[in-house]
């Protein structure tokens, strides 16, 4: 029998979208010409979260040091930065930062929201 969970997402899945996230963030905002100023946040922002991603206990980190749960409590703080940021300056006034701000933001709190954070894994 199949056990279903209403939060499909796996530790491993959310690392995985965590790290495309990352590279979405250095990749994306020049790709899509947004302003230097935009661009210094979004590679900033990407390079915080890989350094939590990265060592947090989940099947892809580098170095497994801060459990799974700690890391869906940063999140959320995360996903409200993102949102936040739409109405400052470099982000409001162009409508691509803005559009892309929006999606990012979107994307990001969908898999906090459907991510089972009490979902273990094997080591």
């Amino acid at each position: 029998m199949i056990k279903m969970t209403s939060k499909p997402i796996s530790p491993t899945q959310h690392a995985l979208l965590d790290y495309a996230l990352v590279g979405s963030l250095l990749i994306l905002p020049t790709v899509l010409n947004l302003s230097p100023t935009v661009k210094k946040v979004y590679t900033t922002e990407a390079w915080v979260l890989l350094g939590y991603v990265a060592i947090t206990d989940h099947p892809l980190a580098v170095k497994p040091l801060i459990p799974f749960q700690v890391h869906g409590q940063i999140d959320p703080f995360n996903v409200m930065g993102f949102a936040l940021q739409t109405f400052l300056g470099p982000f409001s006034r162009s409508k691509g930062a803005t559009a892309f701000n929006i999606g990012f933001t979107l994307l990001s709190g969908i898999t906090v929201a459907w991510t089972n954070w009490k979902g273990g894994y094997q080591k």
